[in-house]
């Protein structure tokens, strides 16, 4: 069973790369069907096996030779990676296949983010209803539920939110508020601050090493987006141990 997941998992990385190039754009994710963007040319079965096809075909398309970007595996491998550690965490479940939905939702939001600094609000509203039920699935539809939801909203958005507000949207868009609130809703107190805290070192661990590497191609303007998606998800499925670690160590 884990082997036809984990080949289900790849299988969705490769529409979610078609998805990630084609939405922005404004084109149908159904039609045409896969083609090489050089050349035109439909692309065989067997041109689209995740990861495999990019490796025998030395990274080129087979009928022009045109450099096919190392994202798409990259992206394929991400997503079976989020969904073996979503099959970890929860097993074969409903709670599993939800939290590997907000996985997917979250690789698709960053790396748009970096393609265009931009986060659509439709991918926002995707985010923020899969993290809902979710949230009503572990806890069930009750007032107090309800209200978790829209308190760790605001306990999560709000060092982004002043941020943004003090900075003119200089330092982060309204995008990143936007995404840790859906993300984080839900979140206690503790959790918000901790996924606020991984975003942050995140993206200092990044900016760091293109010091050090003194990466020339680096853009002026860094996305917080993608570093925000991960500190959500690390929270979402590992916060309350990471959490129940540090008051242990502060204990003890």
């Amino acid at each position: 069973m884990l082997a036809v997941l984990i080949v289900l998992f790849f299988t969705l990385g490769s529409f979610l790369n078609v998805c990630i190039y084609r939405i922005p754009r404004g084109e149908s994710i159904v039609f045409p069907p896969s083609h090489c963007p050089n050349c035109n040319k439909k692309l065989k079965w067997c041109d689209l096996i995740p990861v495999l096809s990019y490796i025998f075909l030395k990274g080129k398309c087979r009928y022009c030779g045109h450099k096919i970007s190392i994202r798409y595996p990259i992206v394929e491998t991400l997503t079976a990676s989020g969904g073996f550690l979503c099959y970890l965490r929860y097993g074969i479940s409903a709670q599993m296949f939800i939290s590997f939905a907000i996985f997917c939702i979250l690789l698709y939001i960053s790396m748009v983010d970096i393609d265009t600094m931009e986060i659509s609000t439709a991918s926002i509203l995707l985010l923020f209803i899969a993290r809902c039920a979710q949230i009503f699935l572990e806890k069930g539809a009750t007032f107090n539920t309800v209200l978790s939801i829209f308190l760790g909203m605001f306990f999560s958005m709000l060092l982004i939110l002043i941020i943004y507000i003090l900075s003119k949207g200089r330092a982060m868009g309204f995008g990143d508020v936007l995404l840790i609130a859906a993300g984080g809703a839900g979140f206690t107190a503790a959790q918000a601050i901790l996924a606020n805290f991984l975003a942050f070192i995140f993206g200092a661990v990044f900016a760091v090493l293109m010091m050090i590497l003194k990466n020339k191609n680096m853009k002026s303007e860094v996305p917080f987006g993608p570093y925000i998606a991960v500190a959500l998800f690390i929270t979402m499925i590992y916060g309350d141990g990471i959490l129940q670690l540090y008051f242990n160590y502060l204990r003890s």
